[in-house]
C-alpha cells in the first residue's frame, strides 16, 4: 500500500470512498441491494481461486492484495487527468471457491449471471481460468447484450483440455463453447511455447492476435484503435481480460510465469483506459497476481494501476456524457 506522507484536505483516497458491502455475513439485508443504473456503480468481487494455476501457486491471495493497494491510491487518476469521485465503488466479497474445480466454476458462472445489470463488475482472481466462467455468466446475465472481448496475456490459453490435468491454461478454448471469437482481440502475445498452428487458429476463429513486436511495429494507438474496432464497435459490451504476465517482469515479478518480454505498464494502462472510455457497456477482470511471489509487492501495484486506469476509463466516458 502506498504510504500517505502528508495529509492533505483536498484529497480523497479510495480507502475511504467504499460505499457499504453488496454483500457481508451477517448483513442478509444487503444482498438484494439495487444496482446502481447511471453507469457510476462499479462491483468489485474477489475470487481467490488457484487450483488451475499452470505452475506456481498463490493467485488465491491476489485479490486482497490488488484492493489493499488500490486503497492507497486517492480518487484522481493524475496521469489521465481524470476525477473518480463521481464513481460509487461497492465491494461484492469473495465468491466462494472449493477444491472442486468445475463444481467452483459453475458457481463464478450463476453469481456473475446474477449480479444487477446496472453495475460494472471488475474481477480479482485467481488464476486466468476463471475468465471461462466470469464470461458465461456475463453472457447470462445479458442475454440480449452482444459481447466482445480484449484479452491482455503473454499466452493464448488455448491448448485442449485433459481431465483430471486442467489449468489455466484452456480457457480461450473452453470458452468459445459459448463464446464467439470473432469479436475478440489477444494483445501482448509472445511465450516461447507454442507452435505456428496456435497463431493460425487464433486468427481463423477470427480473434484479432497482436505480439508485442506487432504493436511496436503499429504503435500503440493504432493498435488500440483496431483493438476497439474489432472488439468493441459491432458489440454492446467489451470485457477486458488482464492475465498480469502480460507485462514484462520488471513490472510483475510475483505471477506464475514471469515474462521477461511483455508489455510496459503504461502501454497495458493506457490501452486499458481508452478501451473503458470507448466502451457503452465494460468489466474487467485481472488474474494471475501471486504475492507470495514478490516480497516488493510491486505486481499488486501493477494491477491496482490498470484497475484504476479502468475506472477513469469509465469516469472519463461519464463526462462525456
Amino acid at each position: 500500500m502506498n504510504t500517505r506522507v502528508v495529509e492533505d484536505s483536498t484529497v480523497r483516497w479510495i480507502s475511504g470512498a467504499w460505499e457499504r458491502p453488496v454483500r457481508s455475513p451477517g448483513n442478509e439485508e444487503n444482498h438484494d441491494r439495487p444496482s446502481v443504473e447511471d453507469g457510476t456503480g462499479i462491483l468489485f468481487l474477489e475470487i481467490p481461486f488457484d487450483h488451475a494455476v499452470s505452475h506456481r501457486p498463490g493467485t488465491r491471495f491476489g485479490p486482497s492484495a490488488i484492493l489493499a493497494a488500490l486503497d492507497g491510491f486517492s480518487l484522481y487518476c493524475t496521469d489521465k487527468r481524470t476525477d473518480l469521485s463521481r464513481l460509487r465503488l461497492r465491494r461484492f466479497g469473495e465468491i466462494e471457491v472449493t477444491n472442486d474445480i468445475h463444481a467452483t466454476y459453475r458457481h463464478i458462472a450463476e453469481t456473475v449471471a446474477g449480479l444487477a445489470p446496472g453495475d460494472t463488475p471488475v474481477f480479482l482472481g485467481g488464476d486466468h481460468s476463471i475468465t471461462d466462467p466470469i464470461l458465461r455468466g456475463l453472457l447470462r446475465r445479458s442475454p440480449d447484450r452482444k459481447l466482445g472481448l480484449v484479452v491482455f496475456d503473454a499466452h493464448f490459453d488455448s491448448r485442449i483440455p485433459v481431465p483430471g490435468k486442467e489449468h489455466s491454461g484452456h480457457w480461450m478454448h473452453t470458452v468459445a463453447e459459448v463464446f464467439d471469437h470473432r469479436h475478440s482481440v489477444q494483445l501482448g502475445i509472445d511465450a516461447p511455447i507454442y507452435s505456428g498452428a496456435y497463431m493460425e487458429l487464433a486468427e481463423a476463429a477470427g480473434i484479432m492476435v497482436r505480439t508485442p513486436w506487432d504493436i511496436r511495429r503499429a504503435g500503440l494507438a493504432a493498435t488500440v484503435a483496431e483493438a476497439i474496432r474489432h472488439a468493441g464497435e459491432p458489440t454492446d459490451a467489451v470485457h477486458i481480460s488482464i492475465d498480469i504476465d502480460c507485462l514484462s517482469a520488471g513490472f510483475a515479478p510475483g505471477t506464475s510465469v514471469p515474462n521477461p518480454a511483455g508489455l510496459t505498464l503504461w502501454d497495458v494502462a493506457d490501452a486499458v483506459f481508452e478501451i473503458a472510455r470507448s466502451a457503452a457497456h465494460a468489466s474487467l477482470d485481472i488474474v494471475e497476481v501471486s504475492p507470495p511471489l514478490d516480497s516488493t509487492g510491486l505486481t499488486a501495484q501493477s494491477a491496482a494501476h490498470l484497475a484504476m486506469n479502468f475506472l477513469a476509463g469509465r469516469a472519463a466516458r461519464l463526462q462525456q456524457g
